[in-house]
């Protein structure tokens, strides 16, 4: 479905089936491979690796970086997206036994190291062209598989900026740490992105093997309450900031419940992430946005092979 919807002539991964006004990202590039590495499809996977060398690398005197975006302008990267494309090549390395991989990974993590590590903490992005780095971390960009593994990284500090973004107001985590001031701030006043939300709650888990308990309280009643989770809550009343569902919703909070072992939660997602769009095979994939489509997939693999946290 990836070739025939999302996929171009060059082997490039839009971000909707669609023709113009598209955008080639360094965060579908990474969830492709991911998908491709958990399926052993090594043909694709070696595909995707060319593709990101051609259009995604940008080598430099002082390092070799990714850009966020595949466009002749772009000159910074997303450390998420970073971190995941590390991440896969390095597995990936072993899984097929391809050394390259493993070569080009640590080329990637050297430059995101020495260009973006703050005081133990890897900010937002660079900019190769301004020698800037950013002075943020938005915690949705957190990844274990680097913090767990980088001696440079400090994984206790990482660890106390998750526990300390728990709002004590809201079941919410604040969603940006400033480096500087050493404060986090929110994405938004008025509500929150719950895509995001379960992003830092997933990383919350992972990192300090504890379950954020306002947020897990309050997520398992939403669910009790209706059955269904939207894409945004507003912050003060709990109630939806937004009238439509979300794919990734549903794979992330499967994700979720499967670390927190909360098994009977799980199974109930997983049976409505079979209901979603992404297996639809007469869905409209140009309203489908690739991150979603690949959550749902990659998620579906994930639990069926029972891998998650594993």
């Amino acid at each position: 479905m990836v070739n025939n919807k999302y996929e171009n002539n060059k082997g490039l991964i839009k971000n909707y089936a669609k023709n113009g006004k598209v955008q080639y990202l360094s965060e579908s590039i990474g969830q492709y491979l991911s998908y491709l590495l958990l399926v052993e499809d090594e043909k694709e996977f070696k595909q995707q690796v060319a593709v990101l060398k051609k259009n995604f690398l940008v080598k430099q005197a002082d390092g070799t970086f990714i850009q966020w975006v595949a466009t002749n302008q772009t000159t910074t990267n997303a450390s998420v997206d970073d971190f995941r494309i590390i991440a896969v090549l390095k597995k990936a390395s072993e899984q097929f036994q391809e050394p390259a991989y493993q070569i080009l990974a640590d080329e990637l993590e050297e430059t995101l190291i020495s260009k973006q590590l703050t005081d133990g903490l890897i900010v937002d992005f660079y900019d190769w062209e301004l020698q800037k780095k950013a002075a943020v971390l938005h915690l949705s960009y957190i990844d274990d598989q680097i913090i767990k593994t980088d001696s440079k990284v400090n994984k206790a500090k990482y660890q106390k900026i998750l526990m300390e973004s728990v709002d004590s107001d809201t079941p919410f985590f604040k969603e940006v740490y400033t480096l500087e001031e050493q404060t986090y701030q929110l994405a938004d006043k008025k509500s929150v992105n719950l895509i995001d939300q379960l992003m830092i709650a997933i990383q919350y888990v992972k990192l300090t093997n504890q379950t954020p308990a306002q947020f897990d309280q309050w997520l398992k009643a939403e669910w009790d309450a209706n059955g269904k989770f939207f894409g945004g809550y507003l912050r003060t009343d709990l109630t939806p900031a937004v009238p439509y569902e979300s794919s990734a919703v549903y794979a992330l909070a499967t994700l979720y419940f499967k670390l927190v072992h909360e098994e009977a939660y799980a199974e109930q997602l997983h049976q409505v992430l079979l209901k979603q769009s992404p297996f639809d095979k007469n869905a409209d994939y140009a309203t489908i946005h690739f991150f979603d489509y690949m959550w749902v997939k990659t998620v579906d693999v994930l639990y069926k092979k029972d891998l998650i946290d594993k």
